[in-house]
């Protein structure tokens, strides 16, 4: 075999040992360092994402509102436009009825010559 003696071996296998689990503090300090600004990222975007969502929600809101009052203002003038129609018929009507009565008037008249 070899002619190191033990307590040599056992101190390089002690400082082998030393060394992997200091790689290991490091690597398991690192991992931690890393998953920590992970999880920052990710809440960052998430509040980015709830902002987007957020100014998408208000914008539709908006637009909702805008739309509403249009409508409110299309709806008053329709039932001014309503009105309006409701007068013209009236109108109507009467013009109607006069120019009927006119017209009775007028064959009656024709009726009246046409005799003599």
């Amino acid at each position: 075999m070899s002619d190191i003696k033990p307590e040599a071996r056992i101190k390089s296998l002690e400082n082998r040992a030393t060394d992997i689990e200091a790689r290991i503090e490091e690597l398991s300090s690192d991992n931690a360092e890393e998953q920590k600004a992970i999880r920052q990222d990710i809440k960052q975007l998430e509040q980015k994402v709830d902002q987007g969502f957020q100014q998408a929600h208000d914008f539709v809101q908006e637009r909702f509102s805008e739309i509403s009052e249009r409508f409110v203002g299309v709806e008053s003038r329709l039932d001014l436009l309503s009105d309006d129609v409701e007068k013209i018929n009236g109108r109507l009507d009467k013009i109607e009825q006069e120019h009927g009565e006119m017209l009775k008037r007028i064959l009656a008249k024709l009726e009246g010559k046409e005799e003599l």
